[in-house]
């Protein structure tokens, strides 16, 4: 070998050498950058893919009555759910869409393609989680038509104080009764996904609620082909006696949207967290709620969790309540008044029973009711009839504390206290029905044909009642002596007047909610001359003070004010604050708040004046002829008072009402209030049925019923 060749050996070997030795320098410095300069970096992010902090549910409150039977409890159920971020990545070298297929085999694997009922219960998930107009626009956007339907929603606002206010509304949502194709099904999930993906992309989306155990385990046995998929443990609302307590309770939903800030404010971070939409669920969601737990675990290369690494919190179950309701008077009430919405083919009614001494209700039912679960199940077809039909049958509206009504002679006890209070009339004042007044026009006043007749319901059986006190007035419920004591009579006697019936109507709680802890009630006015100027332009009249003292013309009440302000005729002038929830205890049964009873006001009014109100209501139902003999019950000293309220549905068109019968007459409202034993009250029910007719008739039939049960029944 020449030495030009020798040179050239060594000087190859040279660069290899050199080149070796840099690659290996490059090497070093790589490992030295990805392990001693980046190295806790990238075990912070092998980290992040490999460990997941999750949300552990904490145990919804349950819900007793008084006697420890529950109303409400969770129940174990399993959801299909995806996680975004776990979901493939599109291929973009072959413009493969990875996770559109994973969501087509997810569909396949729940047969959405084959079985109707799933598709249909797929899309109703899709519906709670997207909302009623991007799921519109996401499914049409496919090609897709729709058909809507209107039903009543719970919607939960913020009013100008930025305090919720739960509202009953005519919602348009899509009629989900027939199955989306499966082009619709997987639009909509790539939408809910892409929301995901937003927001926090760990956090899971429902696809399919309340799966069988069986079902559950089929799909968490495919999951391994199932990248992104997820088999959850979520538990369920469950109201054991459905229908019978359904306003009181209330049920779940999703976070409204419009709510959704002030719930994030509140500490909740999972945007579709079941909340109380209505009752008590509404009312007591903080207690009721708990606080979720987290966890922190590992998991494997498709998402799937494959064991607890960390229990960072525990979860903190919900505070139970319990009520002062009585789920077996409830159904007493429940059957009664159903009973007699049947037999008139009234479009709803209310029942309502509370003790007098503390407020504490012991039951309240408004028909058309609802099964709680319904909200648990999804949009079937039961949650589909909640469709309006009519303005008058309505199932969410709690008409207890919902509905405005003229509250007709019920409203007597109020004028009677007032006319006594405010020395109108003693207690032996004698008035006289010889008929009907004629009441002088004002412009015309020696025209006899001009004045304005007022009757009493006893002149239409041509009865005239002939001399009585406040006590005969009462009981015999003589519209003639009221009309004395509100309006007067011109050289006869001076009424209470418009603004003396108006403190009255005050006095006795009519101006303001009655404060029952449920969610929904409406405070209705208090009508006096100013009112009646502002609103309709005109001047109060005689005439008006005289509707108003029989609980007629523009006074309006709830049935709940109705009972409160009975119960105040009862316990000797005390208007009480209703309430249900007695206590809130914890899952060691320890109490940690109780109710303390709250007395809202004092009616302003000498005991020994309201006891001849007391006697007048005895006198309706014990005297020889009192309106109510029929609520007696045996052993017990019933006091009561029936009131029949004329009513007017207005159709501004033909100015006149729409709903009188063939020979004009308006419809009545039937009403009924009581409470017993009279020497010692310890219970007050009040009943009202929409357009029913006579009280004596219609509703005394239900309090009856009610105090019986009471009584010889359940009494504890």
């Amino acid at each position: 070998m020449d030495e030009r060749a020798v040179r050239t050996a060594t000087t190859t070997s040279i660069v290899v050498r050199l080149t070796l030795a840099a690659t290996f320098l490059v090497f070093c410095f790589r490992l030295y950058s990805l392990q001693i300069v980046s190295g806790e970096s990238y075990q912070e992010q092998a980290a992040v893919n490999r460990l997941r902090e999750i949300d552990t549910y904490a145990p919804r409150g349950v819900i007793y009555d008084r006697n420890g039977e529950i109303l409400a409890r969770n129940r174990p159920s399993f959801v299909i759910a995806v996680r975004p971020a776990d979901l493939p990545a599109d291929d973009l070298n072959t413009d493969i869409d990875e996770q559109r297929i994973a969501l087509e085999r997810l569909l396949a694997v729940l047969e959405a393609n084959t079985d109707p009922e799933m598709a249909i219960r797929i899309a109703e998930v899709m519906f709670l989680h997207l909302g009623r107009e991007d799921f519109s626009n996401t499914v049409e956007s496919a090609g897709i038509s729709l058909s809507f339907r209107l039903i009543d929603v719970e919607v939960i606002e913020l009013d100008d104080e930025g305090r919720e206010v739960v509202k009953v509304e005519p919602t348009l949502i899509p009629d989900l009764s027939e199955p989306l194709p499966i082009g619709g099904l997987l639009a909509l999930l790539e939408r809910a996904v892409a929301h995901g993906t937003q927001g926090s992309s760990y956090k899971p989306i429902s696809v399919l609620e309340l799966v069988d155990r069986e079902r559950a385990f089929q799909v968490a046995e495919q999951t391994y082909q199932l990248p992104g998929v997820q088999v959850l443990q979520k538990p369920v609302r469950e109201y054991p006696y459905r229908e019978l307590a359904g306003h009181v309770l209330g049920f779940l939903g999703p976070i409204p949207k419009l709510a959704a800030e002030n719930y994030k404010e509140r500490g909740y971070e999972d945007p579709n967290e079941p909340v109380g939409l209505n009752g008590l669920e509404y009312e007591y969601q903080d207690s009721l709620r708990g606080l979720p737990g987290k966890r922190l675990v590992e998991v494997d290369i498709l998402g799937r969790e494959s064991r607890t690494v960390n229990i960072v919190r525990e979860p903190e179950p919900g505070l139970n309540l319990n009520l002062s309701l009585d789920i077996r008077l409830q159904e007493v009430m429940h059957n009664a008044l159903a009973r007699q919405l049947e037999e008139t083919g009234a479009p709803h009614g209310v029942a309502l029973a509370m003790d007098p001494r503390d407020g504490s209700m012991l039951g309240l039912v408004s028909l058309p009711s609802y099964d709680n679960n319904i909200f648990s199940e999804g949009l079937g077809e039961e949650y589909q009839a909640l469709e309006v039909e009519d303005d008058t049958r309505r199932p969410l509206y709690n008409y207890a504390i919902g509905g405005l009504y003229p509250p007709g002679s019920t409203f007597k006890l109020v004028s009677a206290t007032a006319a006594l209070a405010e020395n109108v009339i003693t207690p032996y004042t004698t008035l006289v029905d010889r008929g009907p007044i004629y009441l002088p026009n004002f412009f015309f006043p020696d025209d006899p044909t001009q004045a304005q007749e007022f009757v009493s319901w006893n002149h239409k059986l041509n009865i005239l009642h002939g001399a009585m006190t406040i006590v005969e007035g009462l009981g015999l419920s003589n519209d003639i002596f009221f009309y004395y004591l509100g309006g007067g009579y011109p050289d006869f006697m001076v009424g209470l007047g418009s603004e003396r019936l108006a403190k009255w109507m005050r006095l006795f709680g009519y101006g303001e909610v009655t404060d029952v802890d449920l969610p929904g009630e409406v405070r209705p006015i208090v009508p006096d001359e100013q009112w009646k100027r502002l609103e309709l332009a005109e001047s109060w009249t005689t005439g008006d003070s005289y509707n108003m003292a029989i609980g007629q013309g523009y006074v309006l009440g709830t049935p709940m004010q109705v009972l409160v302000s009975t119960a105040a005729v009862a316990n000797g002038g005390y208007l009480v604050k209703p309430q249900f929830v007695q206590e809130k205890v914890d899952a060691q049964n320890q109490v940690q708040w109780q109710y303390e009873p709250k007395i809202k006001e004092r009616v302003p009014v000498d005991p020994s004046l309201l006891a001849f109100v007391q006697r007048g209501m005895w006198h309706a139902v014990n005297g020889n002829y009192g309106t109510s003999p029929n609520s007696r019950v045996d052993g017990i000293t019933v006091a009561g008072k029936t009131g029949t309220a004329e009513f007017c549905a207005y159709d501004p068109e033909i100015q006149d009402c729409t709903d009188r019968d063939h020979e004009g007459n308006l419809p009545f409202h039937a009403w009924y209030t009581a409470y017993a034993p009279y020497q010692d009250p310890e219970i007050v029910v009040t009943v009202f049925v929409y357009s029913g007719g006579e009280g004596s008739a219609v509703a005394i039939p239900v309090a009856q019923e009610t105090l019986h049960a009471w009584f010889h029944d359940l009494r504890p």
